[in-house]
């Protein structure tokens, strides 16, 4: 089975559906098979988070979700949502869709976790900061009735605390841990597991599917550039994912080398190359005749 590439829009659209329906063309053209948006909930949100105004203008209504679910199918890709409350996931059950992700902060919340167990087929649920006992505890919730996959996954997002402790920054290649991935295939060995990224470039994604990976999900922006610098000179302020995110050119080649790299593991299975095989009877005719 291919490794499933899904590329993560979350706030790099800033608000704007337009932008939104051109980051579904672009990741289609890089050959990714899945768009993934996040569903915010205002009345979740205290009025005194900083982020407040800034959630307030990325918030998808119904009707922004399924035009986003249209648009996706007339561009060949599914498109996959992270609610965050039950109000929430109701609109994607409202609108037909079997399959949630689940954000690796939410795998506590018991409410929202019963809602989706008997609403949905297919869930994919990020480990994030939780505990083995959590990740284990959710997968049990959900082994019985519904397809279950997990990704690992370090949430160091560039934001709230971290962002006034480290500045703007991307997850530290260091503290990728990828053999956690490894922990859980060895956990949960007749399931799914992948991969979700939030370095700044493409090796580690790539390296996760050399491993093993079942699903990589890696955030993605149509301009890097703006946004950082708005922040750092105090501009139009348009999130903290961008730095994170790659641009249609980068994920194209990140796709391209997982691609390459799904060839070069092969099958499991022990077989012979062609050369290998001319070499071989090359080599026993040449025994033969002597």
């Amino acid at each position: 089975m291919a490794i499933e590439i899904i590329a993560e829009v979350g706030e790099c659209f800033n608000g704007c559906l337009e932008t939104a329906f051109n980051m579904i063309a672009e990741a289609a053209k890089s050959g990714c098979d899945t768009v993934k948006f996040q569903i915010l909930d205002m009345k979740e949100l205290s009025k005194s988070d900083p982020e407040y105004e800034w959630f307030k203008k990325i918030t998808l209504s119904k009707d922004d979700i399924e035009k986003l679910i249209i648009c996706a199918e007339d561009n060949g890709v599914a498109c996959l949502f992270t609610p965050v409350s039950i109000d929430t996931a109701q609109m994607m059950v409202d609108l037909g869709c079997k399959r949630v992700k689940i954000a690796s902060s939410f795998i506590g919340k018991k409410d929202l976790i019963d809602f989706i167990e008997k609403h949905f087929d297919e869930v994919i649920v990020s480990t994030g900061m939780a505990d083995l006992k959590q990740v284990n505890d959710v997968f049990h919730k959900f082994s019985s009735t519904m397809k279950v996959s997990i990704l690992h996954c370090v949430s160091e997002y560039p934001t709230g605390p971290l962002l006034e402790m480290r500045g703007l920054q991307a997850l530290n290649e260091d503290d990728v841990h990828l053999q956690m991935m490894s922990i859980l295939t060895n956990l949960f060995p007749n399931i799914d597991i992948g991969y979700s990224d939030h370095t700044d470039g493409i090796l580690a994604p790539v390296v996760a599917a050399a491993m093993g990976a079942k699903i990589i999900e890696k955030h993605f922006t149509l301009d890097r550039k703006t946004p950082i610098d708005n922040y750092y000179n105090k501009g139009c302020y348009m999130g903290t994912d961008h730095v994170l995110s790659l641009e249609p050119e980068e994920l194209k080649t990140m796709v391209e080398l997982i691609r390459r790299t799904e060839r070069i593991r092969g099958d499991y299975s022990w077989q012979r190359s062609p050369g290998e095989k001319i070499l071989l009877d090359f080599l026993t005719n040449r025994y033969k005749e002597r």
